[in-house]
């Protein structure tokens, strides 16, 4: 491939151009479909498959059918308010849907909002779309947002985003201004704030006004594609096709039924067998069957999806920075990368910036952390800890991170850091409430869905007194830089406060960033049109089945 041809592809990456204006344009420079393959596949934004159904002739959608989606069994609550578990998301996003939804690309398309703009950066106004129904029937209106995110930031009820938007939205400042314009008056600046009513704050889901937590699973609540039908714990859901969807034309679907596996190995046989259509958020531990089948077609995206090894900054050792920054040298990042992920992912530098960021342009400046023995020996003997150190990490039994653990064990061992690990299942490990173990444990591993901005990872990750810091880390010119660069609207000073803020991050390491995971979702060959991916979250309103 040529240097214009890649140029092509930093435009696909930055949302300037489409995958299938990619293919074509290099398809009719007399690129063959197999370099084009290479190239997708090199560059993380497409395979074998996805190359194929791009440089098809477009295919007229064809009507019915029932689409088979299958999943882990939710862990906990499957209400738009309070859900967090991603069998839980994908149950309710049939049904819901958010003011905007993030393209593959990164970039926001509109939903049930049609426009918006900031007046200044604390002041954001979405013109709503019109003659949109709930599936009871009644008008969708300014009333619903308005009440929608009065319950999302009501600090008396359990709204698993209130992480997302302390200090950011507090509850009664979304005021209606007429029947389809809403106005959200920011506790602080937010250049960003429209990925916070995406999916990218899964809970964001518009719902009806007068909701009360538990209405979801009677069904029938919701604008979306498809209407729920029926929910049955820990078994799954069925939905039929939304005959007044304001998208006109779609859903091409008759219907969808969710199916809930007790395992990953069960997800995977029902969906080699046929009885499953699609799998999202597919992990590659334990799914290797379905990556190496032609039987499947498998969507990637660079993602912002990972994982977060975290040690308690306030507690011994770790309240040595040097012990974090030794265990940090242990790790092989590119063997995980491949290991864990068959090179599924990118390289973490211990920051929050993710790849998939367009900030990560800035922060790809600091030096990469490498695997470096001689030196943690040296960093844990300067700490006090020359004759090694016996520690226990606790983690969750989900995808790849008990192999994870395993590997880390392995790896930390030549430099004397000997690990026992305590692998829980995820209702143990998560907790509720009062009661969240995964926040006091001395050092944890644990996983996090993608966001769509680096402030949706950090606020409640590493700010001083975030609701999901389980590092227990404060650093107060960190947060005076991240939170200025969420104001800051000249790009070149952001980038500054940006690169510093990423900087102190990497030096400090509260928590260890090892790899960013490539979204991949899974479907066989005759699903059709599902748009993303921006896994867990992957769009079927407008699915054919062939």
């Amino acid at each position: 491939m040529s240097t214009d041809e890649y140029g092509l592809v930093e435009d696909v990456l930055t949302g300037r151009m489409s995958r299938r204006d990619l293919i074509v344009r290099l398809m009719a420079a007399g690129v063959s479909l197999t370099a084009i393959t290479g190239l997708l596949t090199e560059t993380g934004i497409g395979g074998e498959a996805e190359a194929a159904e791009l440089a098809a002739p477009a295919m007229a959608p064809k009507r019915g059918g029932t689409l088979k989606i299958g999943f882990l069994v939710p862990a906990a609550s499957t209400d738009p308010v309070t859900l967090f578990n991603e069998g839980a998301i994908l149950t309710m996003q049939l049904a819901c849907e958010y003011l905007c939804y993030p393209r593959a690309d990164g970039t926001l398309q509109p939903k049930l909002a049609t426009s918006w703009h900031a007046t200044k950066p604390d002041t954001w106004t979405f013109n709503l779309r019109k003659n949109v129904k709930w599936h009871d029937g009644k008008p969708f209106t300014a009333d619903d947002v308005v009440s929608t995110f009065n319950l999302l930031t009501d600090p008396k009820l359990a709204s698993a985003a209130l992480s997302a938007y302390k200090g950011v939205l507090s509850p009664g400042n979304v005021k209606k201004v007429d029947a389809h314009t809403v106005r959200f008056h920011l506790d602080r600046g937010y250049v960003d704030f429209p990925y916070l009513v995406s999916c990218l704050v899964y809970n964001a889901a518009i719902l009806p006004k007068n909701y009360k937590i538990g209405d979801f699973v009677k069904g029938g609540v919701g604008t979306g594609p498809f209407i729920l039908t029926n929910y049955t714990p820990k078994v799954g859901a069925t939905y039929k096709r939304n005959p007044h969807y304001w998208a006109k034309g779609l859903p091409y679907l008759n219907g969808v039924q969710f199916k809930y596996y007790a395992d990953q190995t069960s997800v995977v046989l029902a969906m080699q067998g046929g009885a499953i259509d699609s799998y999202p958020n597919l992990p590659y531990q334990g799914s290797q069957a379905i990556f190496g089948s032609s039987k499947f077609k498998i969507l990637k995206h660079n993602g912002s999806s990972y994982r977060e090894f975290h040690m308690r900054v306030d507690q011994k050792p770790f309240s040595d920075k040097r012990v974090r920054q030794a265990v940090a040298l242990c790790l092989n990042r590119p063997a995980l990368v491949k290991g864990l992920l068959n090179g599924l992912g990118n390289l973490g530098n211990d920051h929050a910036f993710a790849p998939a960021f367009a900030l990560s342009k800035v922060t790809n400046q600091i030096p990469q952390r490498k695997q470096d023995y001689v030196q943690a020996k040296k960093l844990l003997a300067q700490a006090g800890y020359a004759k090694g150190l016996d520690i226990t990490l606790t983690t969750e039994n989900y995808l790849e991170i008990p192999q994870y653990a395993v590997v880390v064990k392995e790896q930390l061992k030549p430099a004397g850091i000997n690990l026992t690990l305590n692998i829980e299942d995820q209702n143990t490990y998560y907790g509720a409430g009062a009661n969240q173990p995964w926040l006091d444990v001395p050092m944890g591993m644990v996983d996090w869905a993608p966001r769509g901005t680096p402030s949706q990872v950090i606020d409640p990750a590493y700010l001083t007194g975030g609701i999901w810091n389980s590092a227990h880390w404060s650093n107060k010119t960190y947060d005076r830089l991240v939170n200025g660069s969420d104001t800051q609207l000249n790009a070149t000073k952001r980038e500054a406060m940006v690169l510093q803020a990423a900087k102190i991050q990497n030096d400090e390491v509260p928590a260890i960033i090892a790899y960013w995971i490539q979204d991949a979702h899974a479907t066989s060959t005759r699903v059709h049109n599902v748009k993303g991916p921006v896994a867990p979250y992957p769009d079927f309103s407008a699915v054919y089945l062939a």
